[in-house]
């Protein structure tokens, strides 16, 4: 299913839920007589053509071998080993809005180089971050850490203070560009001890709010999906309640499901009394779609919340793929309703 076939809550095409704010379409992006691309429908076929060119070839100066897929690059050689790592156009697309054809070139060879030295060097521990104090605890933000994404050991050796959210790592970052330093072990003292560094970054991570909204029903499931330009964003799933108050929701016994694709995202369907297998089915359909365009997709997983409870995963890997199977509280409540059991 491509995005294009997802089904919103309210008629026309990226129609913003209520109360938030829609992504902006620029005047004068292809040509009335130019054919739109099927992948980056902000663009003519041209346009695209030519912003996929650029990252192929940002790509191959930095070494690697690239590949282009449509949705993506592949980037295979060096320490993208296997099936290699895919690049997105997310970021890329964005840029793009906003600049001229002339400055693609250099905007996009900028952005694929500081997406690659992420993946290769962002999870390094130790070195310095710049910063001390005041200054330090001001530029603060919690961020989640795909698993897969981290060398074994690391965050038992440099990021014990690391928290965690559903089975997903949730430490301290601050923002350089448009990639992320970690904070490790030996940084906190510079921020005045761990305390009063997760205090600052999710004093941050509240003052910045949420992103973009964006209101979808698949299935008969309603979802309300979040973004940002910033990899904060998918961070407040580890703050449920405070999420559930900003939008004046006060969920009931069964909860909510949740979903973080990329940092830059999260999607939440309140579930009320429809919970249902179908429906985390669903999200988790939606969260492979999301997740399909991105440089570094977070997590495949469903989650499910509710007040008083800490967040779990309500899916699991099985023979090499993510299926359905609920906490146990949550498999009580399932049954309650359809009478079948929940795996």
């Amino acid at each position: 299913m491509g995005k294009g076939q997802r089904h919103r809550i309210r008629g026309g095409r990226g129609a913003p839920a209520a109360g938030t704010s829609g992504p902006s379409v620029p005047a004068g992006v292809g040509g009335e007589d130019e054919p739109q691309d099927r992948h980056l429908p902000e663009f003519s076929r041209r346009q695209a053509d030519a912003l996929r060119t650029h990252a192929a070839e940002a790509v191959r100066s930095r070494g690697y071998r690239a590949w282009d897929r449509g949705t993506h690059v592949a980037v295979t050689g060096g320490p993208f080993t296997g099936p290699g790592a895919q690049l997105g156009f997310s970021t890329i697309a964005r840029e793009a809005l906003r600049l001229p054809e002339a400055e693609w070139g250099a905007m996009v060879a900028a952005v694929v180089a500081q997406l690659l030295d992420a993946a290769v060097h962002g999870g390094a521990a130790g070195g310095g971050l710049g910063y001390a104090g005041p200054a330090l605890r001001e530029r603060l933000f919690p961020r989640f850490v795909a698993p897969e994404r981290v060398p074994p050991g690391q965050l038992a050796e440099a990021h014990t203070y690391a928290r965690d959210v559903g089975g997903l790592p949730l430490i301290l970052a601050i923002r350089h560009d448009q990639t992320s330093v970690y904070v490790a072990d030996d940084h906190l003292a510079k921020a005045g001890g761990p305390e009063a560094a997760w205090a600052a970054a999710e004093s941050n991570l509240f003052e910045a709010g949420l992103g973009r909204g964006e209101a979808f029903v698949r299935d008969g499931t309603a979802v309300l999906l979040l973004e940002s330009d910033h990899p904060r964003q998918a961070s407040w799933m580890a703050y449920p309640d405070r999420l559930m108050a900003h939008f004046g929701i006060e969920p009931g016994p069964r909860g909510v499901l949740f979903s973080v694709p990329a940092l830059r995202m999260i999607a939440f369907s309140v579930t009320e009394g429809s919970v249902s297998r179908a429906g985390i089915r669903s999200m988790l359909e939606l969260n492979a779609v999301l997740a399909q365009d991105e440089v570094a997709p977070l997590s495949p997983h469903v989650y499910w919340w509710r007040p008083g409870a800490a967040v779990q995963q309500a899916t699991a890997w099985e023979d090499g793929h993510v299926v359905v199977s609920v906490p146990e509280e949550l498999a009580v409540l399932l049954g309650g309703q359809d009478g079948r059991a929940v795996a």
